[in-house]
């Protein structure tokens, strides 16, 4: 299968593909890091528990950012407008929050599954728009929007 394909192709395949892996990784930051900075603000700290879920949230989310800026999508930092990707990252996964919650609300309410067990599925269905929507649009190089705009206008 990849012994056809050209060189090029094939690193920027196996490129896609640990992004893919490391993206999977990272993707635990938000959950364990918001349960922990939680537990701390709550456990130790006797924080309210709406700002302490709000500050711990907030907190792991900037890890999360920074995490996939520099580690997981760290091959075209460099050629990216960073105002442009903040407000794509909070765009985007502003969205994707939304999306999880009414997709874990809708398997509870009309499918009876527990809302504990519906986040696991939520979080493994998750995955086929969170790569592609941090990969091709938050964490896209401007030189690949530059290409999208012209083939558009082509048409």
């Amino acid at each position: 299968m990849f012994k056809n394909m050209p060189q090029k192709k094939r690193a920027e395949l196996m490129q896609g593909f640990f992004e893919f892996i490391k993206l999977q990784i990272a993707g635990n930051v938000p959950v364990w890091g918001t349960l922990g900075l939680f537990a701390l603000l709550d456990q130790v700290f006797y924080a309210n528990d709406y700002w302490a879920l709000l500050v711990s949230t907030v907190a792991a989310y900037t890890l999360f950012y920074f995490i996939s800026d520099i580690w997981v999508f760290s091959r075209t930092r460099n050629s990216r407008n960073k105002t442009t990707e903040i407000w794509r990252f909070i765009v985007f996964t502003s969205f994707s929050a939304l999306l999880i919650f009414n997709l874990n609300w809708f398997l509870n309410q009309y499918f009876g599954i527990s809302l504990y067990v519906a986040q696991f599925i939520s979080a493994g269905l998750s995955i086929f728009w969170t790569f592609p929507g941090y990969k091709f649009w938050v964490f896209s190089s401007v030189k690949n929007h530059r290409k999208l705009s012209a083939k558009k206008s082509k048409r």
